[in-house]
């Protein structure tokens, strides 16, 4: 393999790991604090479904899923172009608006 390829495969190498990390941290810092509550209630903490803390430790859970689509968006240039591609064919798909002629 020639010189380029190698560090066109070695950058891409670095990207996905640098990627990986970052979806890995966002799993870890959006899932501790339920995983957390749910410990505490296994070994006989009460449960307050309504409560400050079961809320934010249910929504941190439910962000996870919303976060990835941007580190993604982030890090990888094909999923920018992608992104872009599908914005412009969305707006080649809607109506123009016309004025029509009032005689």
């Amino acid at each position: 393999m020639t010189p380029a390829v190698n560090s066109a495969i070695n950058a891409a190498g670095r990207n996905a790991v640098i990627t990986s990390l970052m979806v890995g941290c966002a799993f870890v810092v959006c899932w501790t604090p339920i995983l957390i509550l749910l410990c505490f209630l296994f070994f006989g903490g009460s449960p307050d479904y309504g409560g400050v803390i079961y809320n934010f430790s249910v929504s941190m859970a439910l962000i996870n899923s919303c976060v990835n689509p941007f580190l993604y968006a982030a890090k990888y240039r094909e999923f920018q172009d992608g992104v872009r591609r599908l914005k412009e064919k969305m707006n080649q798909n809607q109506p123009q608006n016309q004025v029509a002629a009032v005689t």
